[in-house]
């Protein structure tokens, strides 16, 4: 390396170091937010995706209780908290969460009505709309269980895809098609529409007070996470 090279990295050095020290001279946490994890990709994650007919628990929140077929779902109306714990098949009120195979256990649709009915008018969600909600993995009493914060969800449009029309029955159509796309305007603009919405299907929303703050300040955080102690909940680190 030329001695310019060197001198050059030292000075950079230099000011690299000089910039921390100005920098760490009068750092507070004042002013600065725990950014929330919901707003990053979490595919991986432990989640629940309500709609209004159905509940779906994703892999990695099955693969979270360990041989778990059958679950009971407990509602806090107060907190608005859902808890989902594991029970035996024969236990009251127990529903099966997954499809048990030999060497695995799959996600499946818990086709309902009444249940989300519920939610949703509790919650006071838009019935247009699919609710994502992260799973805390938490020990309460030796049990092993998930709570869903309501409170915190992802939001996404639920428009559901038209069917496709039957190719005799277009055959048969007398109207006039466009040279371009062989298509009546019709059916262009049933094409638009069904493009547009799956890329509204696509898209999520959020809670509007999270709009101006990206999570809790710092001391609001840390007293969030003393409650939870204090509540006796412990959360396994695994889930971050």
């Amino acid at each position: 390396m030329s001695e310019m090279m060197i001198n050059q990295t030292i000075e950079n050095t230099e000011n690299i170091d000089q910039k921390a020290l100005e920098l760490a001279q009068d750092f507070s946490y004042d002013g600065y937010q725990v950014v929330r994890r919901e707003l990053f990709a979490h595919l991986r994650e432990p989640a629940v995706v309500i709609r209004r007919d159905s509940v779906t628990f994703n892999t990695a929140c099955i693969a979270g209780l360990e041989d778990a077929v059958y679950i009971q779902i407990l509602v806090n109306q107060d907190n608005k908290r859902m808890v989902v714990r594991k029970c035996e098949e024969n236990d009251k009120d127990a529903l099966r969460w997954c499809i048990e195979k030999p060497d695995k256990r799959k996600s499946r649709k818990m086709s309902n009505k009444l249940f989300s009915a519920m939610m949703y008018d509790m919650m006071g969600w838009n019935t247009d709309c699919r609710y994502k909600i992260l799973g805390h993995k938490i020990t309460h009493e030796d049990e092993t269980m998930y709570i869903f914060d309501l409170l915190e969800t992802e939001i996404f449009m639920d428009t559901k895809r038209k069917k496709k029309a039957n190719p005799d029955s277009l055959e048969k159509n007398e109207e006039l098609v466009t040279a371009e796309t062989d298509q009546t305007p019709e059916q262009n603009q049933e094409e638009i529409a069904a493009k547009v919405a799956r890329k509204l299907n696509r898209i999520p929303f959020y809670p509007k007070d999270w709009k101006d703050s990206f999570g809790l300040s710092v001391e609001e955080h840390k007293k969030a996470l003393e409650t939870n102690l204090t509540d006796g909940y412990i959360e396994f680190s695994a889930t971050r």
